[in-house]
């Protein structure tokens, strides 16, 4: 018997009479095969004529929701608008044919079965509202009716969980689209359409109905910097120094309940208390703590009438009873272990109860001082183990999004098959690349992709596979939306055990796909030479995404990069205006480009004086201004104790040095903005070569550090103090010391 035969739904309403059946243009028809579905095999293969579309055949992506694969009609109490809600999905999800293609408001593009899912859904609850206002017919529908339906559907009502309130305007769009669009199809309906002429909202689009604003730029705000930088940070750690060792209990952990088995014990024998008495003066004088029940075997016990101050609570019995007897007994009544009772409390009392798993821990670096070493856990029970591995799995999803960009639905792709082996190139750095398949925007199962990533974040994948058990292609993250699974990596970073390794505690504040991924938007845009978590680099990240577009110009890294692109835009214009500005209020900038630098400033400054004073020329001559000094902002890049204003490629100090006179782009890592022509220093640079002056100091003043290299670094102070000179003098400022 196969799942389809095995599934039995009736309709409320009864079956749709025969003679309409027959009637649609879509009789017969087989739903997946005809959208072009790929299928499994051995997969049910719903068709048209039933009311209910079991699409579990389907080769869905791995991050679909099991409920999706279903499209129930049943729920449609009239069996006349419940034939037109198939018909309309089959259309949506099938819009080639020919009788589809005959309605000139139809959609062309096939809908996946994700969102055939979400207009089911919809449909249910419109065509009930419609019967439910007495209403036999979708004929005598009128905007009135349309007009409740929406004030109904726009709240919320929840009484045992959270979401009451008011709906998004994303949602209602939802909601109202297949409202307005059974208009567009009444032509393809067989038993039951509006009335001719008739559209709900008429000269109305369905986003102007629902409230929907399309934006031209992102409205995702980035996570906050003091959420963001823990969050990055802990990720890192767990994954890095923990990663390998919970793996390691995990394996012990299954292996052991893989074996664990055995019989229940009916009576206790003399020879077994001497065999317990025995094993429990064995682990009284080598003060062994007894074996721990994990958390669900104690709520149990309290249920059969345990008391909670229990002594025995805790103890796992049977474990026990089995080894020291060297029997398979592991399962031992009640009343059996009121026999041992008088055995097991005084050695409780002595040697105490912890759990099976991690009493030998190895010591690691603590998070916030690496000369510091602790224990990486303290014991725990199976149960703690495993919540331990969803910990992981959580920090392993949130690193990986954090570092690459990587949508939910990239996400849900990757395998323990995904982290292709590193390549190595010029210089002898290592490549990582992580296969997967890119979702969103695509046709329905996706396209093979690939990613350039970071080191750290190709090993997340491989331990999130094997904490996944990952085995047969199956997904190496488990199907937790990110918000959810931040909220977890929070709570285990600001409880004692996440406290004892040295973390830094995690503020509250929202965290989810969509923030991590803007917010490495906008650090790879606004600080090129920052870094996350003090530790990842910024402009290796930049790097590998560079890479990435180039290696695949449409893929998924390359939509990253021009957003990324879009964003340093807007940063340098604004850097330029608070630089043009700092001109006109009299605070020059220096180094060797300063004078080039001025002289633009003067030539933009010149081109908007002449302007009459409170006429509407006041406005032209601030987009006016704004335009000039974007074409400015084209030239600059920033560098992490000036500006580089890249003008010309000849002039640049770095290209000369590299030998490479004609390249398109500074070269950062060889700049020396003390000697090239095109460099200015900013009163916003003031601190980088404050601190590189004191801490030259600090070495010049040690009697310990080479004669040579002090001879070598001391040039470099001084170079150091005259731009400091120079900033500060420019800008106005007193001397305020280093």
């Amino acid at each position: 018997m196969t799942r389809a035969s095995a599934l039995i739904v009736e309709s409320p309403a009864g079956p749709i009479p025969r003679e309409w059946a027959l009637k649609s243009p879509f009789a017969g028809l087989d739903v997946c095969c005809e959208a072009g579905w790929d299928m499994w095999p051995d997969g049910p293969r719903p068709v048209f004529d039933e009311d209910f579309w079991d699409l579990s055949g389907v080769k869905f992506p791995k991050g679909v929701r099991s409920n999706v694969k279903r499209l129930d009609f049943t729920g449609i109490t009239n069996p006349a608008l419940r034939l037109t809600a198939k018909e309309y999905v089959f259309a949506l999800v099938v819009p080639d044919h020919e009788r589809v293609l005959a309605l000139p408001g139809a959609r062309r593009d096939p809908y996946k079965p994700e969102s055939a899912f979400n207009f089911c859904v919809q449909l249910v609850r419109w065509m009930n509202f419609v019967t439910d206002q007495g209403m036999s017919s979708l004929c005598e529908v009128m905007q009135e009716h349309c007009e409740v339906y929406r004030e109904f559907r726009s709240h919320r009502s929840r009484k045992r969980r959270q979401g009451s309130g008011p709906i998004t305007p994303g949602t209602m769009l939802t909601i109202l689209r297949p409202v307005v669009d059974l208009a567009a199809y009444r032509e393809l309906f067989t038993v039951d359409a509006y009335r001719p002429g008739f559209t709900p909202w008429e000269g109305h689009t369905v986003s102007e109905v629902a409230g929907w604003e399309t934006y031209a730029l992102s409205s995702t705000p980035p996570v906050t910097e003091e959420v963001f930088q823990p969050t990055v940070a802990a990720a890192l750690y767990l994954v890095e120094t923990l990663g390998p060792l919970v793996a390691e209990e995990l394996e012990r952990l299954l292996e052991a309940r893989a074996s664990k088995g055995g019989q229940s014990l009916r009576e206790i024998t003399s020879k077994h208390r001497a065999a317990v008495t025995a094993a429990l003066d064995r682990l009284v004088l080598e003060q062994v703590p007894l074996l721990a029940v994990d958390a669900r075997q104690v709520t149990r016990r309290i249920k059969r009438g345990w008391r909670p101050d229990d002594p025995l609570l805790h103890v796992d019995v049977g474990d026990f009873f089995s080894k020291a007897t060297r029997s398979r007994y592991v399962r031992i009544a009640d009343h059996l272990v009121e026999d041992l009772r008088p055995l097991l409390e005084p050695a409780v009392a002595k040697a105490g109860v912890a759990g099976a798993f991690g009493r030998e821990a190895s010591r690691v670096p603590s998070a916030d001082d690496s000369q510091h070493l602790v224990p990486w856990t303290l014991a725990l029970t199976g149960d703690e183990v495993r919540s331990l591995q969803f910990v992981l799995l959580a920090a392993c999803r949130v690193l990986v999004a954090a570092l690459s960009g990587m949508r939910a639905g990239e996400l849900d792709e990757l395998t323990a098959d995904s982290p292709q082996p590193p390549v190595t190139v010029s210089g002898g750095t290592q490549r990582f690349k992580l296969s997967s398949k890119l979702i969103k925007g695509q046709e329905f199962g996706g396209v093979a992709e690939e990613w350039v990533v970071l080191e750290p974040a190709w090993r997340a994948v491989k331990l999130a596979a094997r904490l996944n058990q990952d085995r047969d292609g199956q997904r190496a993250f488990a199907r937790s939306p990110t918000d959810f699974l931040h909220k977890k990596l929070r709570e285990w970073v600001n409880s004692p055990a996440g406290q004892r390794l040295g973390l830094a505690p995690i503020p509250a504040g929202p965290v989810n796909g969509r923030m991590l991924r803007r917010t490495l938007a906008l650090s790879l845009a606004h600080r090129p030479g920052g870094l996350l978590a003090a530790k990842i680099h910024l402009k290796h990240v930049s790097v590998v995404t560079t890479e990435g577009y180039a290696n695949r110009p449409g893929g998924s890294q390359g939509n990253l990069l021009a957003e990324v692109e879009r964003e340093q835009e807007k940063s340098h214009l604004k850097l330029t205006k608070e630089a043009f500005a700092d001109y006109r209020a009299g605070r020059m900038p220096t180094g060797p480009g300063a004078r080039e630098l001025i002289k633009a400033f003067e030539h933009i400054d010149a081109q908007i004086k002449d302007h009459e004073p409170g006429t509407a020329a006041v406005l032209e001559a601030e987009r006016r201004l704004e335009n000039l000094l974007r074409q400015q902002s084209k030239h600059l890049h920033l560098q992490t104790a000036n500006y580089c204003w890249f003008r010309d490629p000849h002039k640049a100090l770095c290209l000369k040095l590299a030998g490479t006179p004609d390249a398109t782009k500074p070269l950062g890592g060889m700049c020396d903005s003390a000697r090239c022509p095109q460099a200015t220093h900013h009163p916003c640079h003031l601190p980088v070569w404050q601190s590189q002056v004191g801490t030259g100091k600090v070495f010049l003043a040690n009697p310990r550090f080479p004669k040579g290299e002090k001879r070598r670094l001391e040039p470099e102070v001084e170079r150091a103090e005259r731009v400091v000179d120079e900033i500060m003098t420019a800008a106005g400022t007193s001397d305020g010391g280093e």
